[in-house]
């Protein structure tokens, strides 16, 4: 059954294409424009400077803690001795200590540090935009008959362009 079936449907379809022709006529072209795309390119451009830059190192591979300690004796005895006719003198005399011992932590920093400067090449990357047109195809205008039509190409057909005519009866 499957066989007779197919065997019908190839039948039909050749008498279908025996009903059809399809001929191959080359026809006049009779212009042809160029499909323009404009397109932007990022270009990149490498700007670098020369900044100088200072360096600072800490001396010592130890920090000391002499002048942290030493601060806060004599914050603790200044701020004992301006709260000393106060009730408040275990207080100011707690932040006098705090304050000194902050005082000789960032004295003692200050000392064992050096600086010098050097100069450093800084570098970064700038983009230019630039356009630029682009052929992306042709529009190609051709006569068959007694008419103009018009086709897009990839390429310049040059002076005829293929035509496959299909020929099918109407009724």
């Amino acid at each position: 059954m499957r066989t007779v079936l197919s065997c019908a449907a190839l039948a039909a379809a050749s008498i279908a294409w025996a009903d059809t022709q399809a001929v191959v006529v080359d026809a006049p072209v009779v212009g042809v424009d160029p499909i323009v795309q404009v397109v932007t390119d990022r270009i990149p451009h490498e700007t670098c400077r020369d900044e100088r830059v200072k360096v600072v190192v800490q001396g010592g591979h130890g920090h000391s803690t002499t002048p942290p300690i030493l601060g806060a004796i004599i914050g603790g005895t200044v701020g004992g001795a301006l709260g000393s006719d106060s009730r408040h003198q275990p207080l100011i005399a707690g932040a006098g200590a705090a304050l000194g011992a902050s005082i000789g932590h960032d004295v003692s920093h200050q000392r064992n540090a050096h600086s010098y400067y050097v100069t450093e090449e800084f570098c970064e990357v700038d983009y230019e935009l630039r356009d630029r047109e682009e052929v992306v195809g042709y529009r190609v205008s051709y006569r068959y008959g007694d008419s103009i039509y018009q086709t897009r190409t990839a390429t310049p057909p040059g002076e005829t362009i293929r035509l496959r005519v299909e020929l099918q009866p109407l009724d």
